[in-house]
């Protein structure tokens, strides 16, 4: 058991709050028994549960509550994490590479997390990130990632604004750059829906960079919208908080991003998916297609004013 409830039956949770936010979106965590009781953590959250346990099929919570603390305590991010150890399991099986580790092997993937930290053996290898490795292996083709980052648990296939937002974003395969499984999931625009998807997208991701700039929680975005945002601006600097102003400093920083990507080596073959998204989801016929996938990005970099190829206008404009 790894969900939800396994989360409230065998661990003791308490919820958790930044100071003064009345959300309380993290919480604390006691193993109630076996051998890690009395182990106590902030989380697991759902990302941990899905790369530790959907990706390493790890099925107690107790493990991946303890595979979260060794993160923890090593400064890992656990989306990275997973992936990496789930990838280790699938070069092990092919014959890739000499390492006793499989799938649903808590120890071993314990070891692993370790030997990453430490640059120990093939973590020395992993701990410069899936693309790396993947080229070393000869597994390029099964390596899943954006820029060299692995996705979080939102399937592009499912939800296809995720895998325009996982193209485009400046720093890979981000969920929080525009968070736009909320739009997907409430209902706001249909998941499968192409047409009108990067428009929507825009909206949330120029909205949350404005975020960015103001150190606001990712959790607030249906609270400040933009005109509790141009409010806020204007309190906070004395500028203008008018809508278009707002979107307007919003897009320059979008394009200041990318002019910093590009001069370091960014070309538009990189605002992609790994092939292995494209293939068909066996159990609900879920698909993305190539084709799919280039109408979004060529929506999304006409409504940023960027060329073909992915450039926005020079600076001096």
């Amino acid at each position: 058991m790894s969900g939800a409830n396994a989360l409230h039956e065998k661990l003791s949770v308490t919820p958790r709050a930044c100071f003064k936010c009345f959300m309380a979106c993290g919480c604390l965590a006691m193993i109630k028994e076996g051998r890690h009781q009395g182990l106590k953590i902030e989380g697991p959250e759902y990302e941990t549960l899905y790369a530790f346990g959907g990706l390493c099929l790890i099925d107690r919570i107790e493990e991946i509550a303890h595979l979260n603390d060794i993160c923890d305590r090593l400064v890992m991010d656990t989306i990275t994490a997973g992936n990496l150890c789930a990838f280790t399991v699938e070069a092990a099986r092919q014959g890739k590479i000499d390492h006793r580790i499989d799938y649903g092997d808590v120890d071993a993937i314990a070891k692993l997390l370790n030997m990453i930290a430490t640059r120990e053996g093939i973590g020395d290898l992993l701990a410069e990130g899936i693309r790396f490795a993947a080229k070393a292996w000869n597994m390029e083709d099964i390596a899943v990632h954006v820029k060299g980052l692995e996705p979080a648990g939102y399937d592009p296939r499912v939800l296809k604004g995720m895998g325009l937002g996982y193209a485009v974003s400046d720093r890979g395969a981000c969920q929080l750059r525009s968070t736009f499984y909320k739009p997907e999931l409430s209902g706001m625009i249909a998941p499968d829906a192409i047409q009108g998807k990067a428009e929507l997208f825009l909206d949330f991701e120029d909205r949350l960079t404005l975020f960015d700039t103001m150190i606001f929680c990712r959790f607030f975005r249906d609270f400040y919208t933009w005109n509790e945002l141009g409010q806020i601006v204007h309190l906070l600097t004395g500028l203008s908080g008018a809508d278009q102003e707002l979107r307007k400093q919003a897009a320059t920083i979008a394009d200041l991003i990318r002019h910093f990507n590009i001069r370091e080596g960014l070309t538009r073959e990189d605002d992609r998916l790994p092939e292995s998204l494209y293939k068909q989801l066996e159990k609900t016929g879920h698909q993305i297609t190539a084709d799919e996938m280039a109408f979004m990005i060529e929506d999304y970099c006409r409504l940023r004013g960027w060329d073909k190829n992915g450039s926005p206008p020079s600076l001096e404009q």
